[in-house]
């Protein structure tokens, strides 16, 4: 999902990109809030809720001289109907196979309605926000499009369709922002979380493919209750399983960035790094593809090892000490650096490659809790959690943004925190703070931004 930061006029020129205000700000999808307003330079948000909430949004920003970034991804595009999912795969072992479970028709690939209903239903929005224009920065197509399977050739068509509504309807000028998850737009990254994700798939078919050999295998009287328990297993897999199961196969891995685009931004979330299994070798490859001497300790390390470092992602009772917070302070300060670095770096490059000389980078970076809580060894989060010092945490990641931030060869012209309000994450079934919640984390990203 995915915040902002700056980079001075001379080193915009210099790297052929524009020479924009450099922006501070925050991810918060539900609408821009009167806390913030007045403190940082710009939101993005959402199109949910309707038009007359979004114009509600417009209207604290314009009165705030805030801008703000609409994602009309929620708008114009729909889930990808189970049917039309990929379900084959090459397994481990080389194999071809199918995958055990049927699609979900609630997942996170995404489809274009059709060219017509994406004028209609932009229209009532257009309208709406009209009088509080001079608010509108920029417009997002969909949220990490070539995770969730868009293509980059249809992200250029449907660009053009979103350029000549705006213009048709009173926004000659509208600036279009493309937001990847990670280096998505880079073969290899790609390519390292696709092979992934179907590794995630392939273990949980190659269980259920055993444990039904071994249940056919026992007595019956041993095989009822066995059967029972997998039954219940198979219901758990089904409607819980990660959204990763869907998406394996699925993913567009053609890299490039398409044309016609003013911002390039990419999201790279410290919990999305550090649990999620898809992107266990992808540290490595952003340090080898990159070459940047801070990633230089990360070449060949897989994310699960790293991981095993820091003392809040141990099973047991929760580790103490300064000693303790002060490595993990060290390693998270060069994990940060090398991951968004390494980013930007290839993202430039990217750029370079796809014809790009005018454009915009935006990063949206954490300042939510969600991977800075107490973890056992699997991931998995604990019951317990010491509340303020997980803000503490939280407080030193957003401060390792702004550093980067306010780096003059940054090569960032806008950095977005996620999020703002406090969110209760159902697949982890706990409260998630954002800075609201965490006044300190919320003055440093103030005192970051032009608004002081």
């Amino acid at each position: 999902m995915k915040r902002i930061l700056g980079i001075a006029t001379a080193i915009g020129c210099l790297f052929q990109q524009s020479a924009s205000i450099a922006d501070v700000g925050y991810f918060s999808p539900s609408g821009v809030r009167a806390e913030f307003a007045l403190a940082v330079d710009m939101a993005t948000i959402n199109a949910i809720n309707g038009p007359e909430h979004i114009a509600d949004s417009f209207r604290i920003a314009a009165e705030n001289a805030m801008k703000v970034n609409l994602d009309i991804g929620p708008l114009i595009s729909k889930p990808r109907p189970a049917k039309n999912l990929i379900v084959s795969y090459a397994s481990q072992d080389g194999s071809r196979k199918k995958k055990a479970l049927a699609g979900m028709e609630m997942n996170k690939l995404r489809d274009f309605v059709s060219d017509d209903r994406i004028r209609e239903l932009l229209k009532p929005y257009m309208e709406a926000i009209f009088p509080h224009k001079t608010a509108l920065y920029s417009v997002f197509l969909v949220d990490e499009p070539y995770l969730n399977g868009v293509s980059k050739s249809e992200l250029e068509r449907v660009a053009n369709v979103v350029r000549s509504a705006f213009a048709e309807n009173g926004y000659p000028e509208v600036k279009l922002g493309v937001l990847f998850a990670g280096a998505m737009f880079n073969k290899r990254f790609s390519a390292t979380t696709q092979k992934a994700a179907l590794a995630y798939v392939d273990t949980i078919d190659s269980y259920a493919k055993s444990e039904q050999a071994r249940i056919d295998a026992l007595p019956r009287s041993e095989g009822e209750i066995a059967r029972a328990q997998f039954e219940k297993w198979k219901e758990v897999i089904f409607n819980f399983r990660l959204t990763t199961y869907d998406t394996a196969g699925n993913i567009y891995a053609g890299g490039g960035i398409p044309s016609g685009f003013d911002i390039l931004a990419f999201d790279l979330y410290l919990s999305t790094a550090l649990l999620d299994s898809a992107y266990e070798d992808t540290i490595s490859v952003l340090a080898t593809e990159s070459g940047i001497p801070e990633c230089a300790d990360f070449i060949n390390v897989k994310m699960s090892k790293f991981r095993s470092t820091l003392s809040f992602m141990q099973s047991g009772p929760m580790s103490a000490g300064d000693h303790l917070r002060d490595q993990d302070h060290e390693r998270m300060n060069r994990f940060y650096n090398c991951r968004v670095k390494a980013t930007v770096k290839l993202l430039r490059d990217e750029a370079k490659n796809s014809g790009y000389t005018n454009y915009e980078t935006m990063v949206i970076t954490e300042s939510s809790s969600n991977g800075l809580m107490e973890f056992a060894s699997d991931g998995s989060p604990e019951a317990e959690q010491p509340e303020l010092l997980v803000k503490a945490r939280v407080v030193e990641e957003v401060e390792r943004a702004i550093r980067l931030y306010k780096e003059p060869d940054s090569g960032i012209d806008h950095m977005l925190f996620f999020t703002f309000d406090d969110e209760f994450d159902k697949s982890i079934k706990l409260q998630v703070g954002g800075v609201a919640s965490n006044p300190k984390a919320m003055e440093s990203i103030s005192a970051a931004s032009d608004r002081k």
